[in-house]
């Protein structure tokens, strides 16, 4: 008699109910009395970590700013520059700007409205800007330097020029220094290249009591944010600075970053509920209490404040003082509920006896019910993460849930099944077993990549119309086959082209000579495939191939939905011209430079010329080749190759008779002749008629991909 199954969630329930009801009451009374009397507490103690964070955070950015205006004064004052002294001028700001991740402009301000600043454009660029104005014109010229951040020193990366308004005794920072005898902390909003709120120290620089300008270093509000994005405010609190009007200076919430990166400083007042609850709240906070901004002390705690919906915050307010800034924290009282592990500690010696019994019954209970089961079926579900699919089987269970699971998870391998033969595999295998996430990224390494395609394949596919499936379909088996056996990685089928690589993701040191094997592999296979009979005789299929070895990298590429384990760079891209340019050659097998040099003794080659292709800079020597050294299939070879070679050698030294009588003896050896021979032959009666300059190289050109 087949037992009912039981729902899991009745089972569960069962379980945790004769539990918990039989200690719910005792643990929430002694909980409830315990929480109340530490929240409040410990809400102090964070509030006050944080307030004294943010306070030496804006007291090193304010200090590092006061030092780099006066690291200026001084350079200035001692003549070791002068402020109009360009070149000097822009690198004395560029390094100190470059020195200070937290500052964003170091300006000067002629009195004629001339500016000069250094700007933290970005993370990684620095820019430099200057406005020269002319008599009598409305605008003047904006000139923009860009810089890469670098060690020890800034890169040029280019210049561009605008036309602008911006004049530097218009700003706040000017105005404020003219009307102080010291240095002064203003807030301003406009710079040459757009509008970002900022604090700004300024000070009027005289020379033996004469005039020259104004030294201003700003940071702008948008770094005391980001560094406020990064504090933990208990679990989901916030930290705020505002002004003494509600204005906000600095907020770790994302629409205020955005709001800043536009140039908006917004008020706490326009801040919606659904923008940020947090503000909303510390805002109804300091209305309910009638806080008055402008007289905030030290530390204000207020009393706790319960939101609209009901949850229970500790609001307090802190001087920054700076300016008339008042630090805003908010933290909501259910942050604290988990950190009162030691009030309630002295429960647990009356629950241990109590809750053993509990335990020894729920573990019962629940192995039976629940472990063994999810034990099993969590074994099938390794066999899915590792696409292992075979060898999934049916893991029964009284829950009726669970036996669903294991139902589910049988036809999720019958579909798997059909639909890994989309994916590689192998590879994804691989990729699991290393523990290499789905995720964008990837890595610099010395690989060997593959590139192969059928010769003629546009107008066979044309003759054959859907007849050219199954074709296509013997091809790719036999060659994916070929690349399998030793090692490879297939990348993808780009129509009738495959793509390959040997070394990721299991590294394999000699991964050049595995490539070259795989590559005579598939030569031998393509030889026993043929094109359908048509009108006339079937003809066995030709397969270029182009390999080449370097560092490219390999990784995840793509997007966050969808990645492509690959490899990309020149190394990859050169693979890809060498397979094209067996067509010029009459060759099967080009490999490049790099990968001759890696195969070394394990292969039989031939050189064939020396190449610029179509889009990359310099050129590289490429091989045809033959045969692994350990098949002995170069001995048959030695005769037409060595005269080949002998004929590269002469045509390189402009002995152009000599080269081509090689060349004549290396085509002369092979039955079938050899294209290779015939085009340097070309070559070589081209050179004896049009003799090339004295700094001619034998380097063939490639016009085309």
């Amino acid at each position: 008699m087949r037992l009912p199954r039981l729902a899991l969630r009745t089972a569960l329930a069962g379980i945790v109910l004769l539990g918990v009801l039989s200690t719910a009451l005792l643990i929430h009374l002694s909980w409830a009395h315990t929480a109340r009397q530490n929240v409040a507490d410990v809400a102090g103690q964070l509030n006050k970590q944080i307030v004294d964070s943010i306070r030496g955070e804006v007291s090193t950015a304010l200090a590092n700013a006061q030092a780099a205006e006066e690291s200026v004064r001084s350079i200035f004052f001692q003549a070791a520059i002068t402020p109009d002294d360009e070149g000097k001028r822009e690198f004395i700001f560029t390094a100190l700007l470059n020195s200070q991740p937290v500052l964003s402009w170091i300006s000067f301000g002629w009195p004629n409205g001339h500016f000069f600043g250094t700007e933290r454009f970005s993370e990684v660029e620095l820019r430099n800007v200057e406005v020269m104005w002319e008599e009598d014109h409305p605008t003047a010229p904006l000139r923009i330097d860009q810089y890469l951040q670098a060690v020890p020193e800034a890169r040029f990366l280019g210049r561009s020029w605008e036309r602008s308004t911006f004049s530097s005794t218009d700003q706040p920072w000017y105005k404020a220094a003219m009307a102080a005898d010291h240095t002064v902390w203003t807030l301003g909003h406009t710079f040459p290249d757009g509008s970002r709120p900022a604090v700004t120290i300024s000070a009027r620089f005289e020379l033996y009591k004469q005039f020259i300008g104004v030294i201003a270093v700003s940071i702008e509000l948008r770094q005391l944010s980001q560094y406020m994005a990064g504090l933990h405010v208990g679990t989901s609190g916030t930290a705020v600075i505002l002004d003494s009007k509600g204005g906000i200076i600095a907020s770790p919430d994302p629409a205020e970053l955005k709001a800043e990166n536009d140039g908006v400083m917004r008020d706490i007042s326009q801040i919606s509920l659904t923008e940020s609850p947090l503000l909303v709240t510390a805002r109804e906070a300091i209305g309910a209490n009638h806080v008055d901004l402008t007289k905030v002390s030290m530390t204000e705690p207020l009393a706790p404040f319960r939101a609209s919906d009901g949850s229970l915050y500790f609001v307090s307010l802190s001087s920054l003082q700076f300016l008339d800034w008042t630090i805003v924290t908010v933290i909501p009282e259910k942050d604290f509920l988990g950190n009162i592990d030691r009030n309630t500690q002295r429960l647990v010696y009356v629950l241990i006896v109590f809750t053993l019994v509990m335990l020894g019954v729920a573990i019962l209970l629940a192995d039976r019910l629940i472990g063994r089961p999810l034990i099993g079926i969590a074994g099938q579900l390794h066999h899915i993460e590792s696409f292992r699919l075979d060898q999934i089987q049916r893991v029964p269970s009284s829950l009726k849930e669970l036996d669903n699971l294991s139902s589910a998870l049988m036809q999720m391998a019958q579909g798997l099944t059909s639909f890994k033969k989309y994916l590689p595999t192998e590879l994804v295998r691989t990729l699991v077993s290393q523990g290499i996430e789905a995720r964008p990224g990837g890595e610099q390494q010395t690989l060997t990549v593959f590139f192969s395609d059928l010769a003629g394949f546009t107008t066979l596919s044309e003759r054959l119309g859907p007849g050219i499936v199954p074709v296509l379909t013997e091809y790719l088996s036999a060659a994916s086959h070929a690349i399998h056996q030793q090692g490879g990685t297939i990348d993808k089928f780009i129509g009738d082209a495959v793509m390959a690589f040997w070394g990721a993701p299991v590294r394999r040191p000699e991964h050049a000579v595995a490539a070259c094997r795989a590559a005579l592999a598939c030569q031998r296979l393509m030889s026993g495939l043929r094109t359908p009979q048509d009108a006339g005789e079937s003809t066995p299929l030709r397969l270029r191939i182009g390999i080449n070895t370097g560092t490219m990298l390999v990784g995840n590429i793509g997007s966050e939905e969808r990645l492509n384990y690959t490899v990309i760079g020149d190394t990859v891209n050169l693979a890809s011209r060498l397979e094209a340019i067996n067509k010029l050659y009459g060759t099967d097998i080009i490999i490049g430079e790099a990968t001759r040099a890696a195969a070394g003794a394990g292969i039989v080659t031939r050189e064939l010329d020396r190449v610029a292709v179509y889009g990359r800079i310099g050129s590289t020597a490429i091989f045809e080749l033959l045969a692994m050294a350990d098949e002995g299939g170069g001995s048959d070879r030695k005769e037409w190759v060595a005269a080949y070679e002998a004929g590269l050698s002469a045509y390189r030294g402009r002995r152009c008779d000599e080269a081509i009588a090689a060349f004549e003896a290396c085509r002369a050896a092979r039955p079938g002749g050899d294209r290779a021979a015939d085009l340097m032959i070309d070559q070589c009666r081209a050179l004896k008629t049009n003799p090339p300059p004295a700094d001619w190289s034998a380097v063939t050109v490639m016009g085309t991909k």
